[in-house]
């Protein structure tokens, strides 16, 4: 009991070290350092440099595709030799097996030792320093967590050694393969699953040719966990999860390879390994999985042409993502804030003139051969999204301070229309179960009308007086409040419509809250590029 719960203490200092090391690393680095980050992604060269610093700095190829894709849908970085950053990714994190093979465990005992005495002491003042100072805390567990594996694995080897069944697992390739899996799919991270299987070579539980499968089941398996990710994602993050599953699958393919070499030719594959000087076993595995991300990454970035256009081929975009696309915003421009900011004025206007069509399927009168709802809806949200992003990266460009109060208020109303999109989009699917009732329709007809004058405002940028506008958006709680007085006063209505109507009534007070709001931004951005 005492040394699996050793080893249950390992795993989990690991586990809790990788998790600090990436969560503290990201927000330390800094805006400024992701916008450096987005100027370098030019190129195969640059961006294979910076993928692999952002792989070692996140330790989380996830994130860095995150990022990527928020960078391509605000317009910061076009689709292209930038979308192989989080491939390049992976080589960052393979270094975390590396570093496990060394065994640290003296320096990451005084780390722990030192944050230990500076957390008790409240030595440590400010956001970074808190998160330099957690960071090395992460980096120190994760590294004492795989020196109580390593040595918790000697006991276990010589009691499982002597065992029929442990010495059947170990010479079967496949189960070997199927556990490496397991973690890979455990820890969402094959570089993990890769570092146990270090620590279990260093630990002797483990040979060298048995590590084989295990890597090359954790790589396999880290394509399948990034193919899973494909189905759910806009053009951007396809490409960029397709990428890595071709990246992990070429280095497991070569990964499943050594294995079947290791299995038939064990002395010479020994052999070549220990005569190149690659030190003890867990090192010399470590550096294998790391060449084998290398020569994913390599095969990955020779095939990134023909799988964008595999990809585009088979998964065309849907309506939602051709509504999503930006029209105004360009990446050249965020050097020229004043050109920026009339971009993104533009861009949230032409998101807010589509507030009426969210209506047009429930109209009596209304097309029906335009967007539907949902569509607009998930538009709406991704396309606000990227205008929040193209506004952020905007102020890395050192605006005025007029113009960073012009950028405020045009997140603001990107914000606001966004959460248009969403109600109008419950507004129009609870105005589909309340047909039968004759006030609905009136109540979609006053509410159209309504938008088509904040659309009308929007077009003009806010140039026009919003007084008009402001004045069909005034207060209607008292108006509604009768109006649902009255409809639970009629027995004659369906309780399905009746609820429904009800959820009408309230919808239509938020959303003329929210677009009177949308309109007061349109005003004073008006004003205040009119001012500057």
């Amino acid at each position: 009991m005492s040394t699996i719960a050793s080893l249950l203490c390992g795993l989990g200092l690991f586990f809790i070290g990788v998790r600090m090391l990436s969560a503290n690393l990201v927000p330390l680095v800094g805006r400024r350092a992701r916008a450096v980050f987005a100027r370098a992604l030019h190129g195969t060269l640059g961006c294979a440099a910076s993928g692999v610093v952002a792989g070692i700095v996140t330790q989380s190829s996830t994130a860095v595709s995150w990022i990527i894709v928020s960078f391509v849908r605000g317009g910061v970085l076009p689709p292209g030799p930038a979308l192989l950053a989080p491939t390049w990714s992976n080589v960052g994190t393979a270094l975390l097996p590396l570093i496990v093979a060394v065994n640290t465990a003296t320096p990451a005992g005084i780390v722990i030792g030192l944050v230990g005495f500076a957390t008790y002491f409240r030595l440590v003042r400010g956001d970074r320093m808190r998160n330099a100072l957690d960071a090395a805390l992460g980096g120190a567990l994760l590294l004492f967590g795989m020196y109580l594996v390593s040595s918790a694995v000697g006991p276990l080897r010589e009691q499982a050694m002597h065992e029929i069944w442990w010495q059947s697992a170990v010479n079967n390739p496949g189960l070997l393969a199927l556990v490496g899996a397991g973690f890979a799919f455990a820890a969402q991270s094959s570089s993990v699953a890769a570092a146990l299987a270090v620590a279990s070579i260093s630990g002797g539980l483990l040979t060298l040719g048995a590590a084989f499968p295990l890597i090359a089941g954790a790589n396999l398996a880290s394509a399948i966990n990034n193919a899973l990710m494909i189905p759910g994602e806009t053009a951007a993050g396809r490409t960029v999860f397709a990428l890595q599953v071709v990246q992990k699958g070429a280095g497991g393919l070569l990964l499943a390879a050594l294995s079947v070499i290791a299995a038939l030719y064990p002395d010479p594959m020994t052999h070549l390994l220990t005569t190149d000087g690659l030190g003890s076993p867990g090192a010399q595995i470590a550096l294998v999985f790391l060449l084998a991300q290398v020569g994913g990454a390599l095969v990955t970035s020779w095939l990134e042409r023909p799988c964008r256009r595999l990809l585009h081929r088979l998964m065309p975009a849907s309506p939602a993502e051709t509504l999503a696309e930006p029209a105004f915003l360009l990446r050249e421009a965020l050097g020229d804030p004043a050109t920026a900011l009339e971009l993104s004025l533009r861009e949230v206007a032409r998101l807010t003139t589509r507030l009426p069509q969210m209506l047009d399927r429930v109209r009596e009168d209304g097309p029906t051969r335009g967007p539907a709802p949902a569509a607009l809806r998930l538009a709406g949200a991704t396309l606000a999204a990227t205008v929040k992003t193209y506004l952020a990266s905007l102020l890395d460009a050192n605006p005025t301070r007029p113009q960073v109060a012009v950028a405020l208020l045009l997140d603001e109303a990107a914000t606001t229309a966004g959460a248009l999109h969403e109600a109008l989009a419950e507004f129009a699917q609870e105005a589909g179960q309340a047909r039968e009732v004759p006030t609905a329709p009136r109540l979609i007809e006053a509410l159209h009308a309504i938008l088509c004058a904040v659309a009308d405002h929007a077009e003009a940028l806010g140039a026009e007086d919003p007084a008009l506008v402001l004045a069909l958006l005034g207060h209607r709680d008292q108006l509604m409040e009768g109006l649902r007085l009255r409809l639970s006063s009629q027995e004659d209505i369906a309780p399905a419509a009746q609820n429904a109507l009800f959820r009408m009534t309230v919808l239509f007070e938020r959303i003329v809250w929210q677009a009177r709001g949308l309109v007061n931004d349109f005003t004073q951005v008006h004003r205040a590029v009119e001012a500057s």
